[in-house]
């Protein structure tokens, strides 16, 4: 006896609505269906997915395990219906794409509308962090590909990378901040900042750039008073604070904080990293995300050429 797609859809439904209810009001079927899909699973696999609490249902340790190696499933079948059918020019479904600061402040936005005219029908879903997180969902497949940072130390082996530009990485602060006319490191080493982390992670000096920045020229680890996940946050909290944060040069001169951020350019640079596009190497992407991944490299290219 093996596992069923319908097995699958029915236990990430409960997990993600938290109930039987919600999850047949989603997936249109009735509850006793839900109740047996989930029975059925529970015997084949001689694990219990979920307890009942106070708050509700909620996953066990095995359940959460399945839980991630079900959306990778039902997410790769998905896939392959669409491929087929946009093989076939029905040009349907979904393409999930990650993005980090540099391509998503070049190009995204003009793209997306030049992508939404051509392929009405496709829906588009960005999801926006560290490069850390981008691989990690590209390889669990909750990703089709990303436009991320990788550096000379960034595990790739299982993936298919196609450069686009040398980052530029610079320190930026508020307009009018005390230090905005520093010119070396050490004239910075007091002050606080935010980093950007993937969850769950401590900082890793061989991949986090600003902890290796300090490091490399002989100073003590910088003061991180905050770490975030996202790059509005970490500009929000630079823009309202005498805080300082490692990101690209473009958020200073594009963008929506382009008018309230300022960088500081002293002489040590951050470690080296190009932006690429990172999929995996052993899956296709199907046509319409092909398309979105080449329109992005293209676009981007054609922004830093200027």
């Amino acid at each position: 006896m093996a596992l069923t797609l319908s097995q699958l859809r029915a236990f990430t439904a409960v997990a993600e609505h938290g109930s039987i209810r919600a999850a047949s009001r989603a997936l249109g079927i009735a509850q006793s269906g839900i109740t047996q899909q989930l029975q059925n699973l529970e015997s084949m696999l001689g694990a219990t997915l979920f307890t009942r609490t106070n708050r509700g249902i909620a996953l066990t340790a095995l359940g959460q395990r399945l839980l991630q190696r079900a959306g990778a499933i039902i997410g790769e079948c998905e896939r392959a219906e669409q491929d087929v059918q946009q093989l076939r020019g029905d040009y349907v479904g979904e393409v999930t794409l990650g993005m980090s600061t540099e391509p998503l402040i070049d190009a995204f936005a003009p793209v997306l509308m030049e992508f939404r005219q051509r392929f009405e029908r496709v829906a588009v879903h960005l999801r926006v962090g560290t490069s850390r997180m981008m691989i990690s969902r590209i390889r669990e497949g909750t990703l089709d590909f990303a436009a991320a940072l990788v550096s000379k130390h960034t595990d790739t082996t299982d993936l298919s990378v196609t450069p686009l530009y040398a980052s530029d990485p610079v320190i930026v602060c508020r307009q009018g901040h005390p230090k905005a006319g520093a010119r070396t490191l050490a004239e910075l080493a007091d002050c606080p900042w935010i980093a950007t982390r993937s969850p769950n992670l401590t900082d890793d000096p061989q991949v986090n750039r600003l902890s290796h920045l300090f490091e490399s020229h002989g100073l003590r680890p910088p003061n991180i008073i905050a770490t975030v996940e996202g790059l509005y946050e970490s500009l929000h909290l630079v823009g309202a604070t005498d805080c300082l944060s490692l990101e690209s040069s473009v958020v200073v001169k594009r963008g929506p904080f382009a008018t309230t951020l300022t960088s500081i350019n002293v002489r040590e640079r951050a470690l080296e990293q190009d932006v690429c596009v990172l999929q995996r190497a052993a899956v296709p992407l199907t046509p319409a995300a092909q398309e979105l991944a080449a329109m992005i490299a293209s676009y981007a290219r054609a922004v830093r050429a200027r």
